[in-house]
């Protein structure tokens, strides 16, 4: 199932993670859910649930709901996680030594098969999975290597370096086939519009809670604008 990117916005595919979140929680206890019951978890409404679903086809019984292991399933290969999908992490600073040692946050479907860096200090020292670390100058080889030796054809790659060296490193990437990034840094990637670049600003989004924790009600907000 191959969607134009212009079909679908990143709030939908995000909040497609959510329900596969929300589903795998429900089937513990049922084997059907509606969406009202959806939508109620969600905090939003049974017509965007049905029309984020609709998005990727029509998967529910009228008056019935949704069979949760089907759709779990569905929302699955989606997502693209039905099947491993191999990862770079390029720095392997407090962050990277954080994701590759601690596989469970990855979630599913994930499988880091390369870690690189650029201090020497680190190189050839074993990290967690017995990885060792690369010299980052080498993933360009790397890359090619795995794609002749075992047909892994890599182009996903966790960006966990300095800010400073973020710009750089990512071009990098992209020269040697990367077409996504999950960008760790607080550095605004300018890449070219076919590369995917997903953020995750921890700093940006502890502001966002911290705003929330502030305003947590509708009247605080008001008071204070």
């Amino acid at each position: 199932m191959r969607l134009k990117k212009l079909e679908i916005s990143e709030r939908v595919v995000q909040r497609l993670t959510e329900y596969l979140s929300i589903l795998k929680e429900a089937r513990k206890q049922d084997s059907e859910i509606n969406s009202i019951e959806l939508a109620k978890i969600m905090n939003t409404t049974s017509a965007q649930v049905r029309k984020d679903l609709s998005t990727f086809g029509e998967f529910g019984v009228r008056g019935k709901g949704y069979d949760i292991d089907n759709l779990i399933e569905i929302i699955t290969r989606i997502l693209g996680i039905d099947k491993t999908n191999d990862v770079i992490i390029v720095g392997h600073g407090k962050m990277g030594e954080m994701l590759s040692s601690n596989l469970d946050v990855l979630g599913e479907g994930f499988k880091i098969i390369g870690i690189f860096d650029k201090d020497n200090d680190k190189i050839g020292k074993m990290a967690a999975n017995n990885l060792v670390v690369q010299d980052i100058r080498n993933i360009g080889e790397f890359i090619k290597n795995m794609k002749n030796d075992s047909n892994i054809k890599i182009n996903m790659a966790i960006l966990a370096v300095v800010k400073e060296q973020a710009q750089i490193a990512a071009e990098g990437l992209v020269k040697n086939g990367i077409s996504a990034i999950l960008n760790m840094t607080t550095c605004k990637l300018e890449l070219d519009k076919n590369v995917k670049v997903v953020d995750m600003d921890i700093s940006a989004k502890l502001q966002e809670l911290n705003f929330w924790r502030i305003n947590n009600t509708e009247n605080n907000i008001d008071e204070k604008i």
